[in-house]
């Protein structure tokens, strides 16, 4: 047996193993349960009226009609939670770098005004959804129309309708700030470039929708809550808050979830009212998300306008950048971690991976008549990826450098790490030119422009666009506290072998498709020598598990694996000391491996962990005084600042000028996300992500008309991407482990969604002209691809 003496992971034979995931045979036997399978008897249905106006007083709420239709329980409106609901409210630090951050209450029922199509104003509890949706329509209520305002640079202007009346303005938040002298760089620059970029508002879509299902027992005043959630913990203490509702008697199961990417990593209105509803009414209440609500009324992401400015050198110098980012964040502010953070991750993320000495940025989060924004997968990050590396590229032909060397001359060098950027921010370790020169490699560059001369001569429209990005990752509380928000980011895990040797992993993250099943097993299996098989992973259920801030922000890796990490090798140590003192050898001359306590000199076998566990349980003689009972322990694990994983995205394409039509031909990614614990969960939240990203690029976007009526209200108009618009992605890996986490990890989860956008939008411009095409809104429709056409072929006749 090898001895894991250097291995800080144990034996170091499944962490970087590709194990196949252990809750796949789940969920390919259909075993899954989502809380739309939990049914119990005398459960009640609950429906929303929600608001046909995007700006409208409300006048009347008159439900006496729908009170009385048959099968109806109760219909609660804002004036019957008053009291008994909290409003919803989001407040910054006023010690942050945001102290102008202004306070948004959301009412979970709209109460004088709505200020969204969509919003809720009433609830109904009827014997099922069905009879809960006809009584809807009987809710009379009367609206005073208002102005709406929808265009977020409109509703800066003084003379706009005002979303809130008390802010005074729209805007939400703003966040100026210059680092370096950055009016003397551009001073001294041989060339500027200027643009001005826009990203689609879209949604994340999951295939399971929001849903909620709360039982109220009246004889223990106990809540169970069931939620989609991917923030458990948290969810019970905001719910608890807004209820006012003693938290120790309330309970959030979170059980299997069916896609969340950010959205589920908030507490919602419907929530709210549906937890009420079963306590007021002393029963069962469910609610289940319909379509039509996850597109108009869940929460909406990424809608931003860019400008920039890009001072470089003659030679391809990066010298100081300018940005302005201005995000539509919607009516409210999304609970508990505000919308406000769209525009800044934006702004911060903008020098990416490039050495720049000065940058000013100013960062305005606007207020509409429209679905509020929350979290997307990459908060911020598409947007600035996409918007700067178009910027490379523009400079690129501008200077009439090679897009890929220009790159090159500017990246964070390996030898530059630990390296502190123009913001301050320390980027621990990274591969930035390593992963661009992998992936130039695998998509064979230089093969490709031989192709793309011949294609040009032949009349095809092939290109090739590349994007490198930093993905930030896994804040710790300080990186909360810096964006100005009061949480935490720590995590906690309790370990626990039996008197069999089994063990059991209770940790606070959530899992709905990220396979923490597997890749927590492999950490505690190889700190605690057992195999995979003998290790249970359990979360979703805060009557069971830790306190956790669950899972969101790439954080479930770093966070929740060096909780995993630090319990487990509690748990060896004492493990250790037990066989050490039977044995009379040094704990330090022994190690776990294979299910036995080994010599680590010669790696034969001493006894079996089962032993040593049921001694631990039922400890003899002197044992009593020097260890407590038993094989478990809880810790929890604070990771840094942030971590900082990197990667490389290359994609090509082909255009049907006739049609507009975007065909991939390859894509390709290089993935830096430090120690690997599974490559193959690895390449699969990657493949994902690059999904999402493709919808990001060509095809998601929530179009609203001036009124602030949504047009893309059904799946036959906001279009996702399918099998046929993905292709197999072709990825490889670098390890450049964190030297500030435990294990090395780095986040990584949504990584794969950040880049395509700015990928295929460089490979777009590239394929348009060899003039420098005008790509800068995603995402490209077959119309907005015709339309960039049209526009370079004007140019290039009229040169």
């Amino acid at each position: 047996m090898a001895s894991s003496a250097a291995s800080p992971l144990g034996t170091g034979k499944l962490v970087g193993a590709s194990v196949l995931r252990v809750e796949d045979r789940r969920a390919l036997m259909g075993k899954s349960q989502f809380v739309d399978d939990v049914r119990l008897p005398g459960t009640l249905a609950i429906a929303f009226v929600r608001s046909p106006y995007a700006h409208a007083r409300i006048l009347r709420v008159d439900a006496t009609t729908a009170r009385a239709h048959p099968g109806v329980h109760k219909v609660f409106t804002a004036e019957e939670l008053e009291g008994s609901a909290a409003v919803m409210r989001v407040e910054w630090d006023p010690a942050s770098r945001s102290p102008q951050h202004k306070t948004c209450e959301w009412p979970v029922l709209a109460r004088d005004k709505v200020r969204f199509v969509g919003e809720a104003v009433a609830a109904i509890v009827a014997d099922d959804r069905y009879v809960a949706e006809d009584a809807a329509e009987l809710v009379e209520i009367d609206y005073e129309p208002l102005e709406p305002v929808v265009d977020m640079e409109r509703a800066l202007d003084a003379a706009s309708p005002l979303v809130h009346d008390e802010w005074g303005d729209n805007v939400l938040v703003a966040v100026k700030a210059e680092f370096g002298d950055v009016a003397r760089a551009f001073a001294e620059a041989d060339v500027v470039i200027a643009e001005r970029f826009t990203t689609g508002r879209h949604t994340a879509l999951p295939m399971e929708g929001r849903a909620c299902l709360a039982i109220y027992e009246p004889a223990s005043g106990q809540l169970t809550f069931w939620s989609s959630s991917q923030i458990p913990h948290v969810l019970r203490t905001h719910l608890a808050q807004i209820l006012d509702f003693p938290e120790h008697r309330l309970r959030v199961i979170a059980p299997d979830v069916g896609g969340g990417f950010g959205l589920k990593a908030h507490v919602f209105p419907e929530e709210v009212v549906t937890a009420y509803a079963s306590r007021a009414l002393g029963c069962t209440v469910k609610w289940i998300e319909d379509r039509r609500e996850s597109l108009i009324a869940s929460l909406h992401a990424k809608h931003q306008v860019v400008n920039v400015e890009l001072a470089l050198r003659g030679d391809g110098t990066m010298l100081a950048m300018r940005s302005r980012c201005l995000s539509d964040i919607g009516a409210y502010t999304e609970h508990p971690w505000s919308s406000g953070l769209e525009a800044g991750v934006t702004a911060s993320a903008m020098p990416g991976p490039y050495r720049i000495a000065a940058y000013g940025f100013e960062a305005i989060s606007i207020a509409t008549n429209k679905t509020t924004i929350g979290a997307y997968r990459g908060v911020g990050m598409p947007s600035a990826v996409f918007a700067m590396e178009r910027m490379v590229d523009l400079a690129a032909h501008r200077l009439a450098l090679d897009p890929a060397e220009l790159r090159r001359r500017n990246m964070i060098r390996r030898e530059d790490h630990p390296y502190t950027n123009v913001l301050g921010f320390q980027v621990e370790s990274g591969s930035h030119q390593e992963s661009l020169a992998k992936a130039l490699a695998m998509i064979g560059y230089q093969n490709f422009r031989v192709q793309q001369k011949a294609a040009r001569a032949a009349g095809r429209m092939i290109g090739l666009g590349i994007a490198s990005y930093i993905e930030t990752t896994a804040p710790g509380t300080a990186g909360w506290l810096a964006m100005g928000l009061r949480m935490a980011g720590y995590e906690t895990a309790t370990v626990r072998m039996d008197r069999a040797g089994k063990v059991t992993v209770l940790v606070g993250t959530h899992s709905h498709g990220q396979s923490h099943e597997t890749t927590f097993a492999q950490i505690a299996a190889d700190q605690l020598g057992v195999a995979l098989e003998d290790v249970r992973v359990v979360f979703g259920d805060t009557e069971a598990v830790p306190y956790g801030w669950g899972t969101g922000g790439s954080r479930s890796a770093v966070v929740g694996g060096g909780a995993t990490m630090k319990a487990s090798a509690a748990v060896r140590e004492k493990i250790l000391r037990i066989a050490s003192r039977r044995g009379e050898i040094p704990p330090g001359e022994l190690d776990l491996a294979s299910g036995f306590v080994v010599r680590r000199a010669d790696g034969a076998a001493l006894a079996p962990i089962a032993e040593i566990a049921r001694q631990a349980y039922l400890p003899a003689g002197a044992d009593f005084q020097r260890e407590e009972p038993g094989l478990e322990t809880t810790a929890s694990y604070e990771p840094p600042l942030m971590t900082h994983a990197n990667s490389t995205h290359i994609a090509t394409v082909e255009i049907d000028s006739g049609t507009g039509q975007i065909k991939i031909l390859r894509y390709v990614v290089v993935e830096d996300c430090g120690r690997i614990i599974n490559p193959m969960v690895v390449d699969g939240q990657i493949q994902g992500g690059v999904a999402q990203g493709i919808g990001t690029a060509m095809l998601e976007q929530i179009v609203y008309d001036d009124n602030g009526q949504v047009l893309t209200g059904t799946l036959m108009d906001y279009l996702a991407p399918t099998a046929t618009d993905v292709p197999r992605v072709e990825i490889a890996h670098i390890e450049s482990p964190s030297p500030f986490t435990l294990g090395g990890f780095k986040g990584m989860g949504e990584g794969g969604a950040i880049a395509p956008g700015a990928a295929i939008s460089n490979a777009v411009a590239d394929a348009i002209s060899a003039q420098g095409a005008s790509v800068t809104d995603i995402p490209l429709t077959p119309e907005r691809v015709l339309s960039i056409i049209d526009q370079s072929r004007s140019k290039d006749s009229a040169r």
